[in-house]
């Protein structure tokens, strides 16, 4: 198996310690077990269903390439879960590079103030996806349902993505208040209207209105890229015939349409 450079992985680990930590949940489960004995009893302490830990502990089995936990039997609480050799040498190994890396993190704000600050523009940056319109904000609000759950993320002034997504996808990226999260939306997913000024309502829940600032004219298709405010931009694959029905230019307002089924979220794991 091929293996990234030291620094690469420390800088991977260093970029994601502020998103919503996923993968250090998963090392704080593994942490758990060895102190509690129990899985549902980590799970808890982790804030993690006990399928959710179930299956964090299968993913980091399937990482590692061999066991990590495995169950013990017997006792008076009828058996739990202890770590193996390498689950315990992982453990050790994520104690202490999480120590050195805070210690590291505290020098260097010393030698330079403020420097950690641009760690979320570094993160921005290194994020890659083929989706055209990409927002990055903080989890504002999680409404749980039995099949699919809510997530309001909020990504500028006054500005929220509305993300429909599974329970099971809810807890497998760790989404809770307050976790910083992106949203992601492919331009062929939005619908472009007129402005609606509060005239009509539509059943989308994501409504982003601006000024059109630029569009680039194919064959078939257009792309327009409309500004938001506050430095938010989101661009629309339409076809010509739809541009010229709507008589969309350069400076005209118009509104972005987008299901909360069409937005994705992800985290920096």
């Amino acid at each position: 198996m091929e293996h990234g450079q030291p620094e690469q992985l420390v800088q991977s680990f260093l970029m994601g310690s502020k998103q919503t930590r996923s993968g250090q949940r998963r090392l704080l489960l593994l942490s758990k077990i060895a102190t509690l004995g129990s899985l549902s009893s980590a799970a808890r302490a982790c804030g993690m269903s006990y399928k959710g830990a179930w299956q964090a502990i299968e993913a980091m089995n399937l990482a590692a390439g061999e066991e990590l936990v495995i169950a013990q039997k017997g006792g008076s609480g009828g058996g739990g879960m202890v770590l193996t050799p390498a689950g315990e040498q992982l453990v050790a190994a994520y104690h202490l590079f999480n120590e050195q890396m805070q210690h590291w993190m505290r020098e260097l704000e010393k030698l330079s103030p403020g420097v950690l600050s641009q760690l979320e523009i570094m993160r921005k940056i290194a994020m890659r996806t083929s989706a055209r319109n990409l927002f990055h904000g903080t989890v504002k609000d999680i409404k749980k349902g039995p099949v699919n759950s809510e997530v309001v993320l909020s990504v500028g002034q006054g500005l929220d993505v509305v993300a429909q997504i599974t329970p099971e996808s809810l807890e497998r990226l760790g989404l809770e208040i307050g976790a910083d999260a992106y949203a992601l939306i492919k331009a062929s997913w939005v619908i472009l209207s007129e402005d609606t000024a509060g005239r009509f309502k539509v059943s989308a829940r994501n409504q982003f209105c601006g000024h059109v600032s630029a569009i680039e004219k194919g064959a078939v298709n257009s792309d327009v890229t409309l500004e938001l405010g506050d430095g938010q931009r989101v661009s629309a694959i339409v076809t010509n015939t739809s541009l010229e029905e709507m008589g969309l230019e350069v400076g005209g307002r118009c509104c972005a349409l987008v299901k909360s089924s069409h937005v994705l979220l992800a985290v920096a794991d």
